[in-house]
C-alpha cells in the first residue's frame, strides 16, 4: 500500500472519531440502552482495548455494554464520574472521586445525588483512620473500590415466592402509574438488591481477610491475624454454608448501622467494646439471631481463638502490656509476633490444646490401624492363593 493511501485512511479515520464524539445523535439504535451521550462505547465496545502503564502493568478500558447497562452506575454518563475526558487520546483523566455529586436527584432531600455522606462515615472509621485526616500506614487502608464494584442488578430470592412471578407482578404494579416499563423494572431491581446480602458470608469472610490475614500488616497496627478467628466455630459455620453462620459484619457492625462505621474496639460506639458485648452477642434488634440469652460473663470470653499454634507468653492482668498510645507498632507484635494471654486462661487454653492433640493422635491411630489390618489380610490371602 502506498504512502498517499495510507495517509488518506488514517485521516478519514481521524476525521470519523472527531465526528462520532462531537455528534451525540450519532448513537445508533443498537446502543440506545446505555446513557452514552458522549459515544464513548465508539472505541470503548472493543475488547482489546487498553494500554501498559509506567509500571508495565496492562490496563483494559474494554466496556461491556448489557453488564454495564444492567448494573448500578448503569444510567449514568461517563463524564458523571470520569473527569477530564476532553481529549483524544484521554491524556487530562483525572482520578475518580466517588465524592462527586451524581447529578441525580436524590428523591428524600430532593438534592444532587453523591456519596459524599458514605465517605466521611468511612473517614471517621477505623478504616478511614478515624478521622484523624494523617493515619499511620495510609497505603494499608482500603479505598472503595477495594470492596465496591459495579455490581449488577439481580432479582429478590429467598421470600418463598417464584421469583419470575413476584417480578411480573409487582413490576405491573409499579407500571400502573409508572408507564415506563424499562423505569419501573429499573426501580424494581434497585429496591429488591438492596433487601438482601450483597456478599455470602464466605465472601464477606474472604474480602475480610484479603487484608486481615497479612501478619505482617496487621502487626504495623498492632492487631492479631486473622487466623486467629478461622480457629473458632463460627469460622466453622461459615465454611460449612450454616445458614445463620455469623460472619465479620455479625459482630463488628451494629444492627442498624452502615458497614462504613466500623469502630476500634477501644471506641465505646464499637459493638465489640467491652460493654457493648451483651447486645451484640445477643444481635438484638438484628435480622440474624445468635445468642438471645447472653449474659455479660458469656460475653467477656475471647471470641477470635488464639490458635493452636501460637507461641504464648503467660502474664497476669496486672503485667498485661498494652499497645502504645500515638499510633506505635508494638515491638512484641513486630518483632516476635507472639500473643499475650493471661494466666488464668492459661490453663483452658491448654486443655483445648491437649484434646486437639489427642484427637490428632486418636484419628493417626486408628487409619494407620486400619492401614495394618488390610495390609495384614492383603498377605493372608497372597499366602492363600
Amino acid at each position: 500500500m502506498s504512502f498517499v493511501k495510507l495517509l488518506t485512511i488514517q485521516i478519514f479515520a481521524f476525521v470519523c472519531v472527531l465526528f462520532v464524539f462531537n455528534c451525540p445523535t450519532a448513537v445508533s439504535a443498537e446502543r440506545e440502552m446505555v446513557t452514552d451521550t458522549e459515544n464513548c462505547l465508539f472505541c470503548h465496545r472493543y475488547p482489546s482495548i487498553g494500554r501498559y502503564d509506567k509500571t508495565g502493568k496492562r490496563r483494559v478500558f474494554y466496556l461491556n455494554e448489557k453488564k454495564f447497562a444492567n448494573s448500578v452506575h448503569g444510567k449514568l454518563r461517563c463524564k458523571n464520574c470520569h473527569i477530564g475526558l476532553n481529549q483524544i487520546p484521554h491524556t487530562d483523566v483525572k482520578k475518580v472521586s466517588c465524592a462527586t455529586k451524581c447529578h441525580i436527584t436524590e428523591p428524600s432531600t430532593n438534592k444532587e445525588f453523591s456519596h459524599a455522606n458514605m465517605i466521611n462515615k468511612y473517614t471517621q472509621s477505623v478504616h478511614g483512620g478515624n478521622g484523624s485526616g494523617k493515619p499511620p500506614y495510609p497505603e494499608d487502608l482500603p479505598n472503595c473500590t477495594y470492596c465496591h464494584d459495579n455490581r449488577l442488578y439481580t432479582p429478590l430470592k429467598g421470600l418463598g415466592i417464584d421469583t419470575q412471578a413476584m417480578l411480573n407482578e409487582t413490576v405491573g404494579r409499579c407500571a400502573g402509574c409508572h408507564t415506563k416499563k424499562e423505569w419501573a423494572d429499573k426501580f424494581y431491581a434497585h429496591f429488591t438488591h438492596r433487601m438482601k446480602k450483597r456478599r455470602t458470608q464466605r465472601e464477606i469472610v474472604n474480602l475480610c481477610t484479603s487484608c486481615h490475614g497479612d501478619k505482617e500488616k496487621m502487626a504495623r497496627h498492632g492487631l492479631e491475624s486473622v487466623d486467629t478467628y478461622k480457629d473458632t466455630f463460627h469460622w466453622k459455620q461459615v465454611k460449612y454454608s450454616v445458614k445463620n453462620a455469623p460472619d465479620c459484619i455479625s459482630c463488628h457492625v451494629a444492627a442498624g448501622n452502615s458497614i462504613h462505621q466500623i469502630k476500634p474496639q477501644t471506641d465505646s460506639l464499637s459493638p465489640v467494646h467491652m460493654n457493648n458485648r451483651v447486645q451484640t452477642c445477643s444481635r438484638q434488634n438484628g435480622v440474624q439471631t445468635c445468642h438471645p440469652d447472653a449474659t455479660q460473663r458469656f460475653a467477656t470470653g475471647r471470641v477470635h481463638a488464639y490458635g493452636v499454634k501460637a507461641e504464648l507468653i503467660s502474664t497476669t492482668a496486672g503485667e498485661k502490656k498494652q499497645v502504645e498510645s500515638d499510633n506505635a507498632v508494638s515491638p512484641l507484635l513486630m518483632k516476635r509476633a507472639k500473643i499475650e494471654i493471661p494466666s488464668d486462661e492459661l490453663f483452658n487454653y491448654n486443655i483445648i490444646k491437649l484434646v486437639k492433640l489427642f484427637y490428632k493422635i486418636l484419628i493417626a491411630a486408628v487409619i494407620g490401624f486400619m492401614g495394618l489390618h488390610q495390609f495384614l489380610d492383603y498377605l493372608k490371602a497372597r499366602k492363600k492363593h
